[in-house]
């Protein structure tokens, strides 16, 4: 008697237990964890992308200078890099924002107006299956679709992480691992590209080269102003012997009347006192390059006497003229992280499928769901509306 009833009315149990299923709500808890977890995992590719762009705007500001080439922009090396990164960045906030949307259906889909409103359409199809039996289609269509609106989204991160599961999580944590293993963190670069020992080297190099250039514009100077004592010597031996010549002539024939002995000795005069000029003169530049060159010895002794010598403030300071192995260590830094372009156009496909492609492809199903249950093709009914 009791199965006869359960038979007749299986229509009836099935209605309740979908409602029961509603309020209880464990398959919007699991589609919600799922989808909580897939953005954690998406948060956790677009922070490797943007500590990528972070690193390769600290190379962008070094320049080498390679010889028989010249300079050389770090930043146009990686440039195909950068490009990638900035697609996948994009790529990235779609798919979060395609996860928060889900998310926020499934909450929506969740509250108690939705659950009372899926509720009275059961209530309806079991009220019209016993007394208004011509409204049974509607209520039942009517109940179809609310159950269709309160699982979709939540059956979208069903299907989703079943696909997720079997084929795409443990390639995305590959990748995601893969690309936290390169050094673009600021701690791991300065690791990677630490010069520290060519800059101290190419310091002291210059501090020597400087010291000797110091020690030659001191040696110059001394001799110019020995050359200077000798002619302020011949200068007043000149003196003294036109004197001696003048001492006993009158003062117009010491004006109109010189003695050519006592013009060859103006001449000598004239021509020490231009020397004497242009010894001054010297003697002014070379004090002024010394006072450079002293300068330059105090900021390389400062600096080696710096133990955090720093490598990039190093380079972009200018002091880039770096040994063959320096170069060579920047090189192929650059190199190892264009390996990585494989893993983010991975990653761009990965998500790209999960978040964007899965959902459409269950949306585009639900369509035709709805076109079965209703008997309606919206493009027909759109047509006809707008004729």
């Amino acid at each position: 008697m009791l199965m006869e009833m359960m038979n007749k009315n299986r229509d009836t149990l099935v209605v309740l237990l979908l409602v029961c299923v509603c309020w209880v709500g464990f398959i919007d808890s699991y589609a919600e964890q799922y989808i909580n977890d897939s953005i954690a995992t998406s948060m956790v590719s677009f922070g490797v992308a943007r500590l990528f762009n972070g690193t390769v705007s600290v190379l962008s500001t070094i320049t080498l200078q390679v010889p028989l080439i010249g300079s050389i922009q770090i930043g146009e090396l990686l440039d195909p890099l950068n490009d990638l990164v900035e697609d996948f960045s994009t790529i990235m906030k779609f798919s979060i924002s395609s996860l928060l949307i889900q998310k926020l259906m499934v909450e929506i889909l969740q509250t108690l107006h939705f659950k009372i409103f899926l509720t009275l359409s059961g209530v309806a199809f079991i009220i019209s299956k016993f007394y208004y039996q011509s409204a049974h289609s509607q209520a039942y269509k009517l109940f179809v679709f609310a159950l269709a609106c309160k699982f979709s989204i939540a059956l979208v991160a069903v299907a989703s992480s079943w696909v997720d599961d079997a084929f795409l999580k443990d390639t995305i944590e590959t990748q995601n691992h893969t690309l936290l293993s390169f050094p673009v963190t600021p701690e791991a670069l300065n690791r990677q590209l630490d010069l520290t020992a060519e800059i101290k080297q190419q310091t002291e190099d210059r501090l020597e080269e400087e010291k000797r250039k110091s020690e030659k514009l001191s040696n110059d100077i001394f001799i110019l102003e020995g050359n200077q004592a000798e002619n302020d010597e011949y200068l007043l031996k000149i003196e003294q012997d036109i004197d001696a010549l003048s001492k006993n002539k009158s003062l117009i024939e010491n004006l109109i009347n010189k003695s050519t002995e006592v013009k060859i000795l103006e001449q000598r005069r004239r021509a020490t006192l231009r020397k004497n000029l242009q010894i001054e003169g010297e003697i002014e530049d070379l004090h002024e390059a010394l006072a450079d060159t002293d300068d330059s010895i105090l900021s390389l002794e400062s600096r080696l006497a710096d133990d955090d010598i720093s490598t990039f403030q190093s380079l972009r300071d200018g002091f880039s003229n770096m040994a063959m192995a320096a170069q060579k260590k920047i090189t192929n830094f650059v190199d190892t992280l264009n390996v990585a372009m494989e893993n983010f156009i991975n990653l761009m496909a990965l998500f790209v499928f999960k978040t964007m492609v899965i959902p459409l492809l269950f949306l585009f199903g639900m369509y035709k769901v709805f076109q079965k249950i209703w008997n309606m093709d919206l493009r027909e009914k759109l047509a006809m509306n707008k004729e």
